[in-house]
C-alpha cells in the first residue's frame, strides 16, 4: 500500500475513534477532520481493514415501506391466531403459508412464508438466506415506555423521506453521507479503480454517498453517457460530440466550470474503462419467465427493472478482476411498496418479483463461482402497521429483512421475532412494532464481513457503541 493510501486509511481510523468517543456533530466528518488534526493521526492505534480477496455488498432497497408482516408469518396455532386478529383483512390464509425451519424463537413457535416467496424460501432452507427479525432505525435501545415519553427516538419517525434516509445514512433527510458510502471511504484504497467502489443501479442514493468516495451510477444496460457524447447528429449537427469533448478538456477562470469539466472527464474515462471490462464478461441471460404484475396483467422476468438492475450489478461483479476491484458496495431498488391501498391485490406480485430476483442473483453468482464473495440484503423505508386501514397498511417501524449469499449462515432467524399482536410491549400504537434489532447492528455485521475493524465500524456507524453485538450472520 502506498504511503498516501496508508495515511488516508489511518486518518479515517482516527476519525472513527473520535466520532465514537467525542461529542462531535453526528456524521459531520469534514468538521471532525478539521478538529482532529495531526494529534488524532498520532494517537490512532486501530488495525486497517482486511481487504484480501474480493467481496461485494448489495443493498436491495424496497422503496415505499414494505409490509413484511406478510413475508414471515407465525404459523403455530396461537401465533397465527394473534396474527390473524391483528391483521384482519390483510392476513394471509394459513393454507397459503409454507413452513420454514426456525430455532431459538421460543418453545412452540413456528413460522412460514407465503407461496409467492417459494423461490426465496427454498434458498432459505438450503442455507443461503437468513432472516433478521424486527429490524429498524434506533439511536439506542428503547422500551415502549421510552417511546411514550418521547425519549431517545430517531428523528422524524414514520416519514417516508426521513426514514428512507435514516435506514441508508442513520440520519433524517439532508444527511451528507450514507453508511454504504462510509464503507466505501475506508475500502476504496484497496481498489485499482476507486471510482467503482460504490455503485448505484438505482439512481442517486444517500446510502452510497461518502466523504471521500463518490457513487458511480449505471443504467440497466451499463454505463450511462450523455446522449450528445455518443456521436451522430444533434440538432442536425455532427460536430456536437467533438465540441463537447473539447470543452470538457478546456480550463477556465471559473472554478465551478473547472470542477464540472473535471467530473465529466472522470465520467468519460470511467465509462470507457467499464465498457471495456464488461465486454469481456459473460453473465447468464435473464429468464423469460412470465410473472404477474401489481394491479393485474403480466410481464416477463427479463423486462422487470429490478431484474435488469441486478444483472448489470452481476456484470460488474464478474468483471472484478479485470477492473482490479477488491471491495464494492452496490445498490438496486424496486418501488411500489407504499401499500396504503390495494395491498392484498398488489403485494403477491411484489413478493414474487423480489423472490425470483434474489433466486436469479444467487444462481448467477454460483455460475460465476462467486457465491461466497457477495452478500445481498434487503432494506426499506420502514415496516408497516399490523392493523389494516380497510384496504392496506400505514407507516410503521420494525420490519423483517433477508440477507442472502454463500457466506451467510442461512436457515436461521436472527434477533427476536415479536409477538404479532396489538397491545403488547412490542407494539407502540396503531400496530407499529418497536424494533428489537437496530439498522446499525445489522450494518455492523455486514461491515465486519467486508473486513472492517471495530474502530473502522465506529466511523461507518457512529452510534454502534450504544448497542450490543449485531446478528452473527457469518
Amino acid at each position: 500500500m502506498s504511503h498516501a493510501k496508508h495515511s488516508r486509511r489511518s486518518f479515517l481510523n482516527a476519525l472513527s475513534g473520535l466520532a465514537a468517543t467525542a461529542a462531535l456533530p453526528r456524521l459531520s466528518l469534514p468538521l471532525a477532520g478539521q478538529l482532529a488534526g495531526l494529534a488524532a493521526l498520532a494517537s490512532q492505534s486501530s488495525h486497517a481493514a482486511d481487504t484480501g480477496g474480493y467481496k461485494a455488498l448489495v443493498c436491495l432497497y424496497m422503496s415505499g415501506g414494505s409490509d413484511t408482516h406478510n413475508w414471515v408469518v407465525p404459523i403455530d396455532a396461537s401465533g397465527y391466531a394473534e396474527y390473524s386478529i391483528a391483521r384482519g383483512d390483510l392476513a394471509i390464509a394459513a393454507d397459503r403459508l409454507q413452513a420454514i425451519t426456525v430455532n431459538g424463537q421460543g418453545a412452540g413457535r413456528g413460522f412460514g412464508m407465503p407461496l409467492e416467496l417459494a423461490a426465496l424460501r427454498q434458498r432459505y432452507e438450503a442455507g443461503q438466506v437468513g432472516i433478521v427479525a424486527n429490524v429498524g432505525p434506533l439511536q439506542r435501545p428503547i422500551s415502549k415506555a421510552d417511546f411514550i415519553a418521547g425519549v431517545g427516538l430517531p428523528s422524524k419517525l414514520f416519514s417516508h423521506n426521513d426514514q428512507a434516509s435514516t435506514w441508508q445514512s442513520l440520519a433524517p433527510e439532508g444527511a451528507r453521507s450514507g453508511w454504504g458510502g462510509r464503507l466505501g471511504d475506508i475500502l476504496m484504497s484497496a481498489n485499482a479503480q476507486p471510482v467503482f467502489t460504490a455503485v448505484s443501479a438505482a439512481g442517486n442514493a444517500v446510502f452510497l454517498t461518502g466523504s471521500s468516495v463518490s457513487q458511480f451510477q449505471v443504467g440497466t444496460e451499463g454505463p450511462v453517457t450523455a446522449s450528445a457524447m455518443n456521436g451522430g447528429n444533434v440538432f442536425y449537427s455532427s460536430t456536437v460530440s467533438a465540441a463537447l469533448r473539447r470543452s470538457y478538456g478546456a480550463t477556465s477562470n471559473d472554478a465551478l466550470q473547472n470542477e464540472y469539466s473535471r467530473v465529466m472527464q472522470r465520467s468519460l474515462s470511467a465509462n470507457t474503462t467499464l465498457q471495456s471490462a464488461l465486454a469481456n464478461v459473460t453473465v447468464p441471460a435473464l429468464p423469460t419467465t412470465s410473472i404477474a404484475m401489481p394491479g393485474g396483467g403480466s410481464s416477463t422476468f427479463e423486462k422487470l427493472s429490478l431484474s435488469r438492475q441486478l444483472r448489470v450489478v452481476l456484470q460488474m461483479i464478474a468483471a472484478n478482476q479485470a477492473l482490479g476491484m477488491r471491495r464494492q458496495v452496490f445498490m438496486v431498488s424496486m418501488g411500489g411498496f407504499d401499500t396504503h391501498a390495494f395491498q392484498m391485490r398488489d403485494q403477491p406480485a411484489h413478493m414474487a418479483q423480489v423472490s425470483l430476483a434474489i433466486d436469479y442473483f444467487l444462481s448467477t453468482l454460483s455460475t460465476l463461482g462467486l457465491q461466497n464473495n457477495v452478500t445481498l440484503f434487503t432494506a426499506s423505508d420502514f415496516g408497516r402497521t399490523l392493523s389494516s386501514n380497510g384496504d392496506g397498511s400505514d407507516h410503521g417501524w420494525g420490519s423483517h429483512h433477508f440477507v442472502a449469499g454463500g457466506a451467510v449462515k442461512g436457515r436461521q432467524m436472527y434477533g427476536r421475532f415479536p409477538v404479532t399482536a396489538v397491545g403488547t410491549n412490542d407494539e407502540v400504537g396503531s400496530g407499529r412494532l418497536l424494533p428489537s434489532t437496530s439498522v446499525s447492528q445489522l450494518a455492523a455485521s455486514l461491515a465486519g464481513w467486508m473486513g472492517l475493524s471495530a474502530t473502522e465500524i465506529s466511523y461507518v456507524l457512529p452510534n454502534i457503541a450504544n448497542f450490543s453485538a449485531g446478528p452473527a450472520l457469518f
